[in-house]
C-alpha cells in the first residue's frame, strides 16, 4: 500500500491562522486609512470656513479707521461695524454677507463642519470667532502711521473625543 499525499490536519489549521491574521491586519489597516482619511476631510472643511471668513474681512468696506469709516455688518447698525477692536465677531456660512457680534453669539457661533449627504443631518458641529486687534508694533511708512487690523479666524470643533482648531490671520490696511 502506497501513502496518498495530503496535508494534515495541523497544516490546514496554520493555514488558515495565517490568512485569519492577514485578513485581520488589512481590516485594520483599512479602518485606520479611513479614520485618517476622514480626519483630513473634517480639518479641510474647517480651513475652507476660515479661508471663507477671511475672505470676507478683506473684501467688505468701506474701510479707514483714521476716518472713522468701517464695514457694516449688516448694512443698518453703525454701532457693531467690524474690524473694530472691541469686540470678536462670528461668520454664518447661510448668510455669507454678513458677520454677527460676539453678542449675538456669546459661546461662538455653530457652524456644520459635515453633514451627511445622505440625510443632510449635521453630524460634525464647531464654532467659529473672530478676534480683531491692532497690531504691535503699529505700521509706520514715511512718517506716517498706518491704520491697520489683524483679524484672526479661529474654527474648533471636536471628533471622537478629540479637539481641532483652525487658525487663520489676516492683515487688512486702510483703503
Amino acid at each position: 500500500m502506497t501513502a496518498r499525499g495530503g496535508f494534515t490536519f495541523v497544516e490546514v489549521i496554520m493555514g488558515i491562522t495565517v490568512l485569519a491574521l492577514a485578513a485581520g491586519v488589512m481590516i485594520f489597516g483599512l479602518n485606520q486609512l479611513n479614520y485618517y482619511a476622514t480626519v483630513n476631510r473634517l480639518y479641510t472643511a474647517a480651513q475652507t470656513l476660515a479661508q471663507n471668513h477671511i475672505d470676507l474681512i478683506l473684501t467688505k468696506g468701506p474701510f479707514d479707521p483714521s476716518k472713522n469709516k468701517y464695514p457694516l455688518l449688516n448694512g443698518t447698525d453703525s454701532n457693531t461695524n467690524i474690524l473694530r477692536t472691541d469686540t470678536n465677531y462670528f461668520y454664518d456660512p447661510t448668510t455669507p454677507t454678513q458677520l454677527y457680534p460676539k453678542t449675538t453669539y456669546p459661546s461662538g457661533k455653530l457652524v456644520t463642519i459635515y453633514k451627511d449627504p445622505m440625510n443632510g443631518n449635521a453630524i460634525v458641529q464647531g464654532t467659529i470667532e473672530v478676534s480683531v486687534r491692532n497690531p504691535s508694533p503699529a505700521f509706520t511708512v514715511s512718517g506716517n502711521t498706518l491704520e491697520m487690523r489683524q483679524a484672526s479666524v479661529t474654527v474648533s470643533y471636536t471628533f471622537r473625543r478629540q479637539t481641532y482648531a483652525v487658525v487663520m490671520n489676516t492683515l487688512r490696511s486702510a483703503e
